[in-house]
């Protein structure tokens, strides 16, 4: 392993440690003080399709990111391209808001273990108070994500039906990794891109055939 390599997977984990650690703490003086937020319970998951459900999940979404300064490119529409010459990198998609996951990407799908994603999904990370805008980098989206039902799908080509958008987008199954536990840990690569795929992180849904 490189020297980069190594240094990308310290960071990785340390941001992931750090998001862990800051939710234990915010749920911890909540609790004492007697204001704990609790989550917003998830809307009931969709029903599955007739003869090709294999299942739901929930995880999160990986792409290729950076967090903007607050006013960058103001006046710019959400999900607007931005040139190479207009970022100074390479072409990007504009969105006006960030979420605080965006030290997340593709790259980091190898890391994740199913030990690993279910201490980050269940990490409540508060982003600053103050909206920053960001930049989506490529088409490569992943979904990392925690399998939940009898029997895990095989790897190969797949529908997800995501809460939060009307239609079923097309995917591809990358591969399956159990631990001892009973926990699966899927991982997808998405082939289809709409709008509002780009304003979502943390997603449930189920997985067809």
């Amino acid at each position: 392993m490189g020297r980069s390599e190594r240094s990308g997977e310290r960071l990785f984990f340390h941001a992931l440690a750090a998001m862990v650690f800051a939710a234990v703490c915010a749920w911890s003086a909540a609790a004492i003080y007697g204001g704990c937020r609790t989550a917003e319970a998830p809307e009931a998951a969709p029903a599955a399709a007739e003869g090709g459900g294999a299942g739901s999940f929930r995880g999160v979404l990986l792409r290729r990111e950076e967090a903007l300064p607050a006013g960058a490119f103001a006046g710019t529409e959400s999900g607007a391209r931005l040139s190479a010459p207009e970022t100074g990198t390479e072409s990007a998609l504009y969105f006006p808001s960030c979420d605080g996951w965006e030290f997340l990407s593709p790259a980091d799908a190898g890391r994740l273990t199913p030990e690993s994603l279910e201490a980050l999904l269940n990490a409540e990370y508060r982003p600053a108070p103050s909206p920053s805008p960001r930049l989506v980098y490529g088409f490569d989206t992943l979904c990392a994500a925690l399998f939940e039902g009898d029997a895990a799908p095989l790897p190969g080509p797949c529908r997800l039906r995501l809460m939060g958008l009307d239609e079923d987008v097309e995917a591809r199954l990358l591969s399956v990794t159990a631990d001892p536990l009973g926990r699966t840990l899927l991982l997808f690569r998405l082939t289809e891109f709409p709008e509002a795929l780009y304003e979502m992180r943390i997603v449930q849904g189920e997985i067809y055939d």
